[in-house]
């Protein structure tokens, strides 16, 4: 029922290429080799083929001038598609060797006419186009320049009786062989386009003589034929048009059931072509649309009925095509959708291939029973797709046919149904289907068709992968809650882990299969869990119910031998319980969220078994994440009814209790039930360990219910009521210790800040191995500003956010301890301090002596303040304030000092630190501030003469550092002295060849007379010539040179004597004294740096 290879692939123009040696000449190979490897979908739509010179081409046969009488046997011979494609040429090229300078041409080209000729006679009565290819090693010449290759190709073309347009000449160069080929090829396509446009024109003149009431069959095949030569020539317009009239003039005939195969055969030909078609000019949905109404047409047609399986191949067929067209079109580019895609058509081709296998186990039983023995030749087609040698011909139900012959013919066929595995057919479609589902994400449908596989898979007794399938599959349903749906899946299961005698499979099928979730019956439940028994026992189980007698003897077989098989000491199988809904539902709670370490720890376990019949287990167990806790909590079944029997009766809630001490060392470890085992089965015999782990819903999920009497009360509980706490916390025994930290905020920025830590003993007895942890919590740009110590200062080496423990030893009860510790933080800013007080004592849990450990914390939020503010300036020597010094001029740094501080500051001393390129100017450097005792706001002053000594350079530098000790006034415990480093600030150094030195009285009266010299030093090597300014001043009358020109000779002084008239009192400005070198590149702000801005003015009494 397979589409034959000439309509599924894409039909082309076939040339036919002749006189080339391949084998043995190297230019012909190159030549047969461009024109048939690699080719690019870009190029010509043409099949090439290398024939013979004397290959023997079909004849034509006569052709009719009449179809009055004429009656087909059929509608499409089987080997009429292929004759076309691959026998009988649009185009015979014929390739020669001869250049226009052959010294032999003559003789030559009697040769190449004789095989023209011969390729003309070999194709009489065929229209095929005939092309000479001249190949020529010498390089042609530009055209209308080689006037003997004109006339010799003008010859040649006479005698050969073709058409200049079919001559060509093909220069063999390897550098561009190629190029002459894609030319080639092109006139070639050309020349095919027409002869199939002619082959065209031939059958529709034909066509025209035949009569709709007399020829329809003739109708239909000339159809076919005119659109399988625009096929040809790539017209797919009118080539879809002309299947589509094939199509509509095949559903107008009247089959019967002898000849139904054969218009079903042609009209799935004509829908794959049109179809096919439609997807490929972009028109899904008339492709559609046609696909549906041809199935809907023809899946009511039938022909002979003990042949019903044919039909429903056919119709399978049908769909299962077209789902790889549709798919063929998606990969091209086209959008499909979640509810249109190519997964529904294979689906439907699966379902109708199952009833098709159906339809043979019902129709074939004659033929199992006498199958005959040679079928290829009746049961093959002959002559015309869809007719055998028994029912050839039958276009009339008048026609007698030979009914004996028939009966052996259909006989033949079902004996090769019977031969097909129709299970491998319905698993491909259902593969095909579940991967475009998956693709579009239909998870649902592609379950469901996974346990179709696997339905599949068990009649094909491929048990192994049936169990694969519902192995994915089953997860999906239980976490869905389609109990139906898994039941259903559970029983294959059970039946294929049976016939495959598979324990680990059958024994876990049977624990879902007696739950409370499966829809089975009572009785049914009830035969489960004794087989389960059974297994247990090294018994074997029962078959199910709606097994085959051959399947039951060849599993019990497999059953015997696995027992054999088995040695002691027994096996055991592990099966995990999370995932699965079985029969025995479990649950672990903790008494509390939380124990201390001076409590028993109690947990419950919750059992509860939804069996038909009551069930006993051997053993119950605990695994935790802490290891060494797994021993502590396991239960062995005893034959009583007390909180030790493992026995559990359908449906009624079992409690087991179990209580230990936690280890002191675990204490603020988390302790979790990671799982929870039952055992069935004892060591004597098989043994199934059901494991549930912490992660699944049954010892997880949690219930909107909250009870705080389960332990007491568990009688009166419903298992759904119950809430699983399988985790809970071990913290340390709350301490009775009284932990202070005593302080006065806020401590200053570099000092030693004490902080009191004291300890009381609240304990009934004597505490031992108490130890202390502090440590510092503040930002991380703070992080590492603050060091830690305890009573020695000289641990503040220590540069750390945390120091080693203290370790006080043993602290009687009511004892009280202290210890001092020191916090030294280097910039300001909130800091933590915190202090843990660890410590052991012994005490009494459970008739158990056992040491615990306790420990309470503690912090204090410590502000950290700046003792004092400072201002640092440069000033002249007369005060004034600068920000550029120059070389060898004497210059003070004024330093203020303002106390911030809440508590009284004493300055111990205060030292300049220089850097190189400065000195001090005095030699008595001793602090001014040494002792100076500060409250807050109070202010300190000290003064510094300073020189730059460094190489004269015009840059920025740092003067030193300014270093102050100090420490509180008040201090109640000896601590050290502060040192805080104070930065001076930078100056820029300059050079100036004019120094100036004013020399003035200390004050003036009013209007007195105030003398004023201003001495000029030259401080260079050479001649200097000054522009001297006095600016007038409102506040000041004065005597001399306003303006004066002059020069002072090297290492000369040059003095300006002026006598000042004060106008107004207070500190006055003087007149402005300007300088200007002509010579030398420089202002007067050095200049001006030298003389008092002010001079105080008093009146006189």
């Amino acid at each position: 029922m397979q589409l034959p290879e000439d309509f599924t692939s894409q039909p082309l123009g076939f040339i036919a290429l002749t006189g080339l040696d391949i084998k043995y000449n190297a230019i012909h190979r190159s030549i047969w080799d461009s024109f048939t490897v690699n080719r690019r979908p870009d190029r010509v739509p043409l099949h090439f083929n290398l024939l013979s010179g004397d290959y023997e081409y079909r004849k034509p046969k006569s052709k009719r001038s009449t179809y009055e009488w004429y009656i087909p046997k059929g509608i499409i011979k089987m080997d009429w598609m292929q004759k076309h494609i691959n026998e009988i040429p649009s185009v015979l090229v014929i390739f020669y060797d001869l250049d226009w300078n052959d010294p032999q041409w003559k003789e030559k080209q009697v040769e190449c006419v004789s095989r023209v000729e011969i390729a003309r006679s070999s194709l009489q009565g065929r229209n095929t186009k005939i092309a000479v290819v001249l190949i020529q090693t010498a390089a042609p010449l530009p055209p209308g320049e080689d006037m003997v290759a004109a006339e010799r190709a003008a010859t040649l073309c006479t005698a050969c009786e073709l058409s200049s347009k079919s001559l060509f000449v093909l220069p063999h160069n390897p550098d561009h062989l190629y190029g002459y080929i894609i030319r080639l090829e092109n006139a070639y396509y050309e020349l095919s386009q027409a002869y199939y446009h002619g082959e065209c024109r031939r059958v529709k003149s034909r066509k025209e003589l035949l009569n709709k009431q007399k020829h329809e069959v003739l109708i239909v095949r000339h159809q076919f034929k005119i659109a399988f030569f625009c096929e040809l020539r790539q017209d797919r317009t009118s080539a879809l048009k002309h299947y589509k009239l094939a199509y509509s003039n095949l559903k107008e005939l009247e089959p019967n059931y002898r000849n139904m195969l054969e218009t079903k055969l042609c009209a799935s030909f004509f829908n794959y072509k049109i179809c096919r078609l439609c997807f490929l000019d972009g028109s899904p949905v008339d492709a559609i649309a046609q696909f549906r109404s041809h199935v809907d047409y023809f899946k009511k047609k039938s022909g002979y009925a003990e042949l019903a399986f044919i039909d429903a191949a056919w119709i399978s067929h049908q769909y299962s095509i077209f789902g790889d067209l549709f798919d063929e079109a998606v990969k091209n580019g086209l959008d499909a959708i979640q509810t249109q895609h190519p997964g529904f058509y294979y689906q439907y081709a699966a379902c109708c291939a199952i009833f098709r296998k159906q339809l043979c186990y019902d129709l074939c039983q004659a033929a199992a029973m006498f199958p005959v023995q040679n079928t290829s030749e009746t049961t093959k087609y002959v002559n015309y797709y869809g007719q055998r040698v028994w029912n050839q011909g039958y276009h009339s139900m008048t026609e007698a046919s030979d009914a004996d012959f028939e009966k052996a013919g259909i006989l033949a066929v079902q004996t090769e149904e019977l031969k097909v595995d129709h299970s491998y057919i319905i698993i491909q479609l259902f593969s095909k289907a579940v991967s475009q589902f998956k693709k579009y994400k239909s998870s649902r449908m592609r379950r469901h068709l996974m346990i179709k596989m696997a339905e599949e898979y068990y009649h094909a007794k491929d048990y192994v992968k049936a169990l694969a399938l519902l192995d994915r599959v089953a997860p999906d349903y239980r976490s869905e809650k389609w109990w139906d749906l898994l039941t259903a899946v559970l029983n294959l299961w059970l039946k294929c882990a049976y016939l495959l005698s598979d324990v680990q499979n059958y024994v876990t099928v049977c624990v879902e299969m007696i739950s409370k979730h499966s829809t089975s019956d009572i009785n049914s439940k009830s035969r489960i869990q004794k087989n389960l028994l059974n297994i247990i026992q090294g018994k074997q189980p029962d078959p199910e119910s709606d097994l085959s007698a051959v399947s039951v003897e060849e599993a019990s077989k497999l059953w015997i031998q696995k027992f054999a098989m088995i040695m002691a000491p027994m096996p055991a199988f592990d099966i995990d319980i999370s995932q699965l809904a079985s029969f025995v539902e479990c649950k672990v709670s903790f008494g509390t969220s939380s124990f201390t370490a001076d409590v028993p720890i109690i947990i419950n376990v919750y059992l509860r078994s939804s069996s038909p019949l009551p069930i006993r287990f051997h053993r119950l167990s605990l695994k935790f994440n802490i290891e060494e806790y797994n021993n502590v909590c396991s239960i062995i079944n005893k034959d009583t009814d007390n909180e030790e029997s493992l026995l559990l009766i359908p449906n009624q809630l079992k409690c087991v209790t179990f209580k230990f001490v936690a280890r002191s060392e675990d204490v603020g470890e988390s302790l979790e039930v990671s799982t929870a085992s039952l055992q069935l089965g004892d060591e004597k015999s098989y043994n199934i360990v059901m494991t549930w782990n912490t992660s699944s819903s049954a010892l997880t999920t949690p219930t909107p219910t909250l009870l705080s009497n389960v332990t007491n009360h568990p009688e009166v509980l419903s298992f759904d009521q119950i809430q699983a706490k399988p985790a809970t916390k071990l913290t340390s025994r709350k301490p009775l210790i009284d932990l202070k930290l005593q302080h006065e905020p806020p401590a200053l920025v570099n000092e030693y800040y004490s902080v009191k830590l004291l300890i009381q003993n609240d304990e009934k007895a004597e505490i031992s191995d108490v130890r202390s942890v502090r440590f510092i919590k503040c930002d991380l740009c703070l992080a590492f500003t603050a060091w830690l110590c305890i009573d020695n200062i000289s641990d503040s080496s220590t540069h750390s956010k945390s120091v080693k423990d203290i370790h006080i030893n043993n602290i009687a009860s009511g004892e009280k301890v202290s210890k001092l510790l020191f916090v030294k933080c280097q910039s300001n800013g909130q800091r933590v301090i915190s202090v843990k007080i660890t410590y052991k004592i012994n005490i009494e849990v459970d008739g158990k002596v056992t040491e615990c450990k306790c420990k309470q914390t503690d912090s204090v939020t410590i502000e950290t303040a700046i003792p004092f503010e400072t201002v640092i300036n440069t000033v002249t020597t007369e005060l004034t304030k600068v920000d550029a010094l120059c070389a060898n001029e004497p210059y003070f740094i004024m330093a203020c000092l303002k106390s911030v501080s809440p508590w009284p500051i004493t300055i111990l001393n205060s030292t300049f630190n220089l850097i190189n390129q400065f000195e001090s100017v005095d030699t008595d450097t001793q602090s001014q501030l040494s002792n100076v005792s500060l409250q807050k706001s109070e202010e300190a002053r000290e003064c510094f003469a300073i020189k730059y000594k460094g190489s004269i350079e015009k840059s920025k530098l740092n003067i030193g550092k300014l270093r102050i000790n100090w420490k509180r006034s008040k201090q109640e415990y000896q601590q050290p002295e502060v040192e805080t480093d104070i930065t001076l600030p930078t100056v820029l150094i300059d050079t100036s060849p004019i120094y100036i030195v004013i020399d003035k009285p200390a004050y003036g009266c009013l209007r007195t007379a105030l003398p004023v010299t201003y001495e000029l030093h030259n401080r260079t090597n050479l001649v200097q010539e000054v522009e001297i300014n006095i600016d007038p001043c409102e506040s000041f009358m004065f005597t001399g040179l306003k303006q004066v020109n002059l020069r002072i000779l090297p290492s000369d002084i040059h003095a300006l004597r002026y006598v000042m008239y004060p106008l107004t009192t207070g500190y006055v400005t003087l007149p402005r004294l300007k300088l200007n070198l002509p010579r030398y590149q420089s202002n007067d702000s050095l200049g001006k740096a030298t003389i008092a801005a002010q001079v105080l003015v008093k009146v006189i009494i």
